[in-house]
């Protein structure tokens, strides 16, 4: 042995693999090029010990995520490890190509929805997985620069900023009104465009072919949480949860009692926010022939403008396909792709209370589609017609607590009905009623 030999590599092998994993993958990385037997220490081990170590030092255990069951038992720790530190520094670093900004932002989607579930019998803990992508997307601000949905994307940008709520956004800017109300206005241009509401997307936030639209998805997050802003401190025990946590699989309200068949945690207590324009404005809005033209994005400018805002109040049960209503039957369809035993659809009935306690009726169907995102349709009865009807998808994984956002228009679909964005969450048994109160609309 030469006399210059580093003592780790007098050790044994193992020994030293050891002692590495309690280093940045960064600092392992810089070790492996320090000389020959240091990269075959770091590269050349038969087994993935050492990158499986560092991998679970820093990131939640993808075995235990909802896709570990089914997901290929050789996971690559070292390419995914890679992956998720080039992200962070290809999202740190403003000067990154747009490729590699691209795939930062497809590697945060997918650590995100690579977080373990809320277990009933483990204590409550945060994901460290969504830890590293929150501190990320926070000292960034990949998601805020200036033309970034068309640098990066606007379906993949549009899904991660859905998935943040605006949770994110008062660190974005040092002056962070204009930058509000900048998304807002546009958000609202996007979510009352009629144009957005077609059959071949289903009157809802969808893309032809049901792919998820997730830049109108985005819209109407932004739409109903600065809605929400303005109610003046009411019900501010009635909120959607926002934030990375929220998009956690089985973190709503009794996840841990649902019935085995139950696997998108519907049954049970639940609040719905629906917003809308008045008609005369959306119709103005959309076919106005004044001289700023049709949707003209300073419509929303206007002092005079004003969006109502609704707390709805349900209540779920699942039921067999064989008793959805017949003049229901259009929730009943083959539409997802998804061919999973573990997801299979669900439809359910249940209440919905508004204004003064009126009641009505809800039936409606929540399916897996193939791209693993959930899709929930849904329709309020009158007088045993529907009456209107819902489009949503899953703000998150399966039973997660962020809940379900769409648009809901006429169930008919007739040529000129309202739309508007709802936001749909699921709330511990015995949440206070608000229904009766005076402040139910503004």
């Amino acid at each position: 042995m030469s006399p210059a030999t580093p003592l780790i590599f007098t050790i044994p092998p193992e020994i030293s693999e050891h002692a590495l994993t309690f280093l940045h993958p960064i600092d392992v990385a810089a070790f492996a090029q320090v000389s020959r037997a240091g990269r075959a220490l770091v590269y050349g081990a038969s087994d993935h010990y050492l990158w499986r170590q560092l991998f679970l030092a820093l990131f939640d255990d993808p075995r235990k995520s909802l896709k570990g069951r089914s997901a290929h038992p050789a996971y690559n720790w070292k390419g995914e490890l890679q992956r998720r530190i080039r992200s962070e520094l290809a999202a740190l670093n403003a000067e990154q190509r747009p490729d590699e900004q691209i795939a930062a932002v497809e590697t945060f989607i997918s650590a995100i929805l690579d977080a373990p579930p809320v277990q009933p019998t483990i204590p409550y803990g945060e994901s460290a997985s969504l830890r590293f992508v929150h501190r990320i997307l926070r000292d960034s601000g990949i998601l805020s620069a200036p033309g970034a949905p068309e640098k990066i994307g606007a379906q993949i940008i549009g899904r991660l900023r859905a998935y943040l709520a605006l949770s994110l956004d008062s660190k974005c800017s040092k002056d962070i009104t204009p930058f509000l109300r900048d998304i807002r206005i546009k958000s609202r241009c996007y979510v009352y465009d009629l144009r957005n509401y077609r059959r071949d997307n289903e009157f809802g936030p969808f893309q032809y072919g049901r792919e998820v639209n997730w830049a109108h998805v985005e819209a109407i997050v932004n739409v109903i949480q600065m809605n929400l802003g303005e109610l003046d401190g009411v019900w501010m025990d009635t909120r959607p949860p926002v934030g990375l946590e929220a998009t956690r699989g089985y973190s709503a309200p009794g996840a841990s009692k649902r019935a085995p068949d139950d696997w998108a945690c519907v049954e049970g207590t639940w609040r719905r926010y629906v917003s809308f324009m008045d008609y005369r404005d959306l119709f103005a809005f959309n076919y106005s022939s004044n001289s700023h033209g049709t949707r003209d994005p300073t419509f929303f400018e206007d002092c005079n403008f004003q969006e109502a805002t609704r707390l709805i109040e349900l209540d779920l049960h699942l039921i067999p396909a064989s008793e959805i209503p017949r003049n229901a039957s259009f929730l009943v369809r083959s539409n997802s792709k998804s061919k999973s035993a573990y997801y299979p659809p669900l439809y359910f009935t249940g209440t919905s209370r508004g204004v003064h306690g009126n009641e009505s009726q809800i039936n409606g169907a929540v399916s897996m589609g193939g791209d693993g995102i959930i899709r929930w349709r849904f329709a309020s009865m009158a007088d045993g017609q529907s009456q209107w009807s819902s489009e949503g998808i899953q703000l998150g994984n399966v039973g997660c607590a962020a809940g379900v956002v769409g648009s809901w228009t006429g169930a008919m679909h007739d040529h000129g009905d309202p739309v508007g964005p709802f936001w749909l969450w699921k709330v511990p048994e015995g949440h206070p009623s608000h229904v009766h109160e005076p402040h139910w609309m503004f």
